[in-house]
C-alpha cells in the first residue's frame, strides 16, 4: 500500500508546482488504505483545512488516479505516533475534505505513550545528499558535530539563518536523521514554526496548553524551521519555557529561520538572548562551483543524461538565487523541451531561449532603491519618512535594515 501511496504523491507533484508540493505534501504521512478509505496522518487540523484549500482539484484527481474513484479520506490528526490513541479525525465522502474532527481537543500534541514517535523528517534531506562548497562548509562542519556529539552543550542552541531555499532545512534534517539513526531511542522531532503557533493556538482553544508544553518538554531533539513565524507574542512566552526546560535537560534545540537574532523585531529579549546562547551560523547564496555541483547532483540522481555541460554551465551561470531554484530550473527545461514527438532535445540555443523567461524575468535591478521601496512597503512606512531626519524608533530600525539589505545584496 506505501507503494500506492508514493504513486499517489508522484502523479500530485506532476500537476502542481515544486514549491506547492514541497509545502503541503511533506507532512502527510500514509497509515492505511482499507475498504474505500485512505487514512492519512497531518499535523493539525488547520494544516488540513488550508491544505485542501491549496490543492483541492490536484489532490483529489492524484487520489482517484490512484486509489480509484469514490476513495474517501480520513485524516488522522497525531504528533505522537500512538495507535491506539484517539488523536483526532475527520470523515469525508470526496478526497477534498473539510477538517470535521471527531475529538475536539486533538489538536495538540499528546505525551509519550511508548510507542515510537513520528519525527516528521524528510528522508530524502541526508548528509550524504547536502552538496557542500564555501558558502555552506562551516555550517556542514557544525551540523555534523552536533549529530556526532549529542550530548556536548556547546553549539546549543544551534541558530542557522540564510535566505529561503539554499539548504537550511535540508541541513537541520540531516542532524535530525543522523541521530535517529545512530539513537533510535532518542525523540526528535522537526517542526515548522507555523505549526507550532498553530498547535498552540489549537491547545489554547481547547484548553489543553499543560498538554501542549508537557510534550514538548519530552523532546531529545527539538528542530523548529523557518523560527521568524513564531510572531505572535503568546507563542514566544510559551517557547521561551519549553527552552528554557530543554536546555536545562540539555536537549538540543536546533532553529532555522531567514535572519540572524540580531535583525528580529518584536520579539521578547530574553528569548532573543536565548537563541544566542550557543553559536549562530549563516549559510549564504551558493556561488558558481556549488551552483554547478547541485545541478550534476540532480541530473546524477535522477538518472538525466539529456543536459550538455555546456547548458548546466550556463544556468549555473544565470541562476543564482537558491538551490530550489537551480533545480527547478532543470525541470523547466525538461518540460519546454518536450516537443510533439515526446522526445528531449536539450541544447545551448534552447538554454538561452528559455532561461532568460524564467530567471529575473519580472525583477527589476537591485540596488539601494529598490530596496528602499521594498522596505517601505513590508514596513508600511512613506519613503519620505525614511528619507527624513526623523529618529523614532521604527524609522531608524527601517533605515539599518535598508543599509543591512544594500550591503548584502548590491556591490554598494
Amino acid at each position: 500500500m506505501q507503494d500506492l501511496w508514493n504513486a499517489c504523491m508522484q502523479a500530485l507533484q506532476q500537476k502542481i508546482s515544486p514549491e506547492l508540493f514541497n509545502t503541503w505534501t511533506r507532512p502527510l504521512k500514509f497509515h492505511a488504505f482499507t475498504q474505500g478509505v485512505l487514512y492519512i496522518g497531518i499535523p493539525s487540523r488547520v494544516f488540513a483545512e488550508e491544505m485542501v484549500k491549496a490543492l483541492h482539484v490536484p489532490f483529489e484527481q492524484a487520489i482517484y488516479e490512484t486509489f480509484g474513484r469514490g476513495t474517501r479520506v480520513q485524516w488522522k490528526l497525531e504528533v505522537d505516533e500512538d495507535p491506539n490513541a484517539n488523536a483526532g479525525k475527520a470523515s469525508v465522502q470526496r478526497p477534498n475534505t473539510r477538517y470535521t474532527p471527531d475529538a475536539p481537543n486533538a489538536a495538540q500534541p499528546t505525551a509519550p505513550k511508548g510507542e515510537a514517535m513520528q519525527s516528521f523528517l524528510n528522508e530524502e534531506y541526508t548528509f550524504e545528499r547536502f552538496c557542500k562548497g564555501e558558502s555552506n562548509q562551516q555550517a556542514l562542519n557544525i551540523a555534523r558535530s552536533i549529530a556526532a556529539r549529542l550530548n556536548d552543550q556547546t553549539f546549543n542552541p544551534f541558530f542557522l539563518f540564510g535566505p529561503s531555499g539554499v539548504g537550511k532545512t535540508h541541513l537541520v534534517t540531516a542532524i535530525g536523521l543522523e541521530v535517529k539513526q545512530h539513537h533510535p531511542e532518542k525523540r526528535v522531532l522537526f517542526v515548522a514554526a507555523a505549526t507550532f503557533r498553530t498547535q498552540y493556538t489549537d491547545a489554547v482553544r481547547t484548553n489543553k496548553v499543560n498538554d501542549f508544553v508537557h510534550f514538548y518538554q519530552t523532546i531529545d531533539v527539538l528542530i523548529i524551521d523557518d523560527f521568524q513565524e513564531i510572531k505572535t507574542e503568546k507563542t514566544q512566552h510559551v517557547f521561551f519555557h519549553i527552552f528554557n526546560h530543554l536546555q536545562s535537560l540539555k536537549r538540543k534545540i536546533i532553529i532555522t529561520c531567514d535572519r540572524p537574532p540580531s535583525q528580529f523585531e518584536g520579539i521578547e529579549e530574553r528569548l532573543l538572548t536565548r537563541l544566542k546562547w550557543g553559536i549562530t551560523i549563516d549559510i549564504q547564496r551558493p556561488d558558481l562551483q556549488l551552483r554547478r555541483d547541485i545541478l550534476h547532483d540532480k541530473l546524477r540522481r535522477e538518472n538525466i543524461t539529456s543536459f550538455p555541460e555546456e547548458v548546466v554551465q550556463y544556468i549555473a551561470e544565470n541562476v543564482s538565487d537558491s538551490v530550489r531554484e537551480l533545480q527547478g530550473m532543470v525541470n523547466s527545461m525538461l518540460a519546454f523541451s518536450m516537443g510533439n514527438s515526446g522526445a528531449c532535445c536539450i541544447d545551448i540555443d534552447l538554454a538561452k531561449r528559455i532561461i532568460p523567461r524564467l530567471v529575473n524575468q519580472a525583477r527589476k535591478e537591485l540596488n539601494m532603491e529598490t530596496i528602499m521601496n521594498f522596505v517601505c512597503e513590508r514596513k508600511d512606512m512613506k519613503l519620505t519618512d525614511l528619507r527624513s531626519k526623523t529618529r523614532k524608533a521604527p524609522v531608524v530600525a527601517a533605515r539599518h535594515l535598508v543599509c543591512y539589505l544594500t550591503h548584502k545584496y548590491t556591490e554598494t
